[in-house]
């Protein structure tokens, strides 16, 4: 028989069969136009079972026939005596193009009906959809395409799907157990409830666009998805920085990337935005109008909505005028971890910075806690450490001793984990302090504010803004006190 090969060097994908023909003293390498998928076709390669095994499969048992159909049209070439030279080889390409165009045509289509049995398999219809969103060719009901920061969400998600779910679970085996176990799953992780909550939301909405799609038929598997209640006990703290830490930290001498983390964070402040929106502002978002009142407008790279905040500081114009409206790129990740440095300077300066909140470990922080309790058992039992656990000792002692570790970070009598505020801001903070800033100026309603920030749901707007209970109250009774002053002198004017 024949031999049929690969020329390309690619790993995935499809590519054209190539076969050898050596006739009458002649050889010739010819491009059957058979295509195949590459990486089934090197695992049939492996051995005789293996190509048998694939033979056997719709798609195989495709390509095999037109292997057959391809070399019995060159036997019958060379038979008629139509082959008698190498220039001859354009002969055998067009009738092997007339066999393999119709052939083709029956694999795509085998293919296709293979692809859409196998969508009902939750990795799979994963797989598909995330594909989609990832090269904009499924977007979402508005026709928007998926933001970077949506992509990525269901990349993490689709880790814990992979490891959950295995390739054979079907939409038909989810019930509430199943979903029970995906929460329990998670929880074992030692995430916080925002993140298993985040993860079971990427859940339910997998299932209501598989059945959208006629893969799920499953009713129960689009009502057993249920998020967790968080305890505010269960969140980690969410600070804000008052408009006299925005003013020290302005004004604090500083250089290097360490002045541009600062420059940016405060346009964050001002802006209200989120730190995908304010780290890409440019000249064009800041425009003047007749008044001469300036604004930035943008569109949340979120949300897709527009949203106008007036400028009402003068330093929005002086961080403008400072970098010729090019502000200098800088990503999140490194952003939250320099402007924790930022703060830590001002913290030297300013109080209000070494204030210890009650707050949350992260699951990375928790991991290293539970690392560093074992290895200081390991040492009080005399046993020797690896070099590997030396090293990470080390590390982790110097950060108990910074942190007055108990064992690792500091607790309160209660036992509860307190941090300095200046190692829980983070890039997100500038946008809560903007917002909870003009809260708490009394001037502007909730509705006001959120056609500032584009919250579109007034619960989340209560929930994102930071005031205290004891805030709060004061500024209740402020309140109360100020009415009774009012009606006690219309009364005394009466008089």
């Amino acid at each position: 028989m024949a031999q049929f090969f690969l020329r390309s060097k690619r790993e995935e994908g499809e590519a054209p069969l190539y076969t050898k023909i050596r006739r009458n003293g002649m050889q010739m390498y010819v491009c059957t136009g058979i295509k195949v998928d590459i990486r089934e076709w090197n695992k049939a390669q492996r051995s005789f079972s293996a190509m048998q095994r694939y033979e056997q499969t719709e798609e195989g048992a495709k390509v095999h026939d037109l292997q057959m159909r391809v070399m019995k049209a060159v036997d019958t070439l060379y038979a008629e005596g139509k082959i008698n030279t190498k220039e001859d080889k354009a002969i055998i390409e067009e009738a092997m193009n007339n066999i393999v165009t119709g052939g083709t045509e029956e694999i795509q289509q085998v293919k296709k009906i293979a692809e859409a049995k196998s969508r009902k398999y939750v990795v799979q219809f994963y797989e598909y959809f995330f594909a989609g969103i990832s090269d904009g060719s499924i977007s979402h009901g508005s026709n928007s395409e998926y933001s970077a920061g949506s992509v990525q969400v269901w990349k993490t998600f689709g880790r814990y799907l992979h490891e959950y779910c295995g390739g054979n679970v079907t939409f038909d085996d989810i019930d509430k157990p199943f979903a029970d176990g995906f929460t329990q799953f998670l929880q074992k992780k030692d995430f916080m409830p925002n993140t298993i909550n985040k993860n079971v939301t990427c859940f339910r909405k997998l299932c209501n666009l598989a059945a959208m799609e006629g893969y799920n038929k499953n009713a129960v598997s689009l009502k057993v998805w249920k998020d967790r209640t968080v305890k505010e006990d269960e969140k980690r703290a969410e600070i804000y920085l008052t408009e006299e830490e925005i003013d020290a930290l302005y004004n604090l001498e500083l250089t290097g990337e360490n002045e541009i983390v600062r420059d940016i964070f405060v346009l964050g402040y001002f802006s209200c935005q989120r730190y995908s929106d304010y780290c890409r502002l440019r000249e064009e978002n800041f425009v003047t109008y007749d008044k001469g009142l300036g604004q930035i407008t943008l569109i949340q790279k979120k949300t897709g909505r527009t949203v106008n905040v007036p400028i009402v500081d003068d330093r929005v114009y002086e961080l403008c005028d400072k970098y010729n409206y090019d502000f200098p790129e800088i990503s999140e990740q490194k952003m939250n971890l320099k402007i924790k440095a930022v703060a830590a300077i001002l913290a030297e300066s300013t109080p209000s910075f070494q204030e210890k909140y009650v707050t949350v470990l992260t699951a990375v922080e928790k991991r290293s806690e539970k690392t560093y309790t074992k290895l200081l058992k390991k040492k009080k039992s005399g046993s020797k450490f690896t070099e590997n656990e030396r090293k990470w000792f080390g590390k982790l002692s110097k950060l108990a001793e910074k942190r007055n570790g108990a064992p690792l970070f500091e607790r309160n009598k209660h036992g509860e984990i307190i941090r300095p505020k200046y190692e829980l801001i983070t890039s997100h903070t500038a946008r809560r302090s903007g917002a909870t800033n003009l809260y708490k100026l009394d001037v502007l309603s909730d509705q006001e504010i959120r056609s500032i920030t584009g919250h579109q749901s007034q619960k989340v707007f209560e929930n994102y803004i930071r005031i205290g209970i004891s805030e709060q109250a004061q500024r209740v009774g402020d309140k109360i006190l100020a009415a009774k002053g009012a009606k006690k002198k219309k009364g005394n004017a009466k008089c």
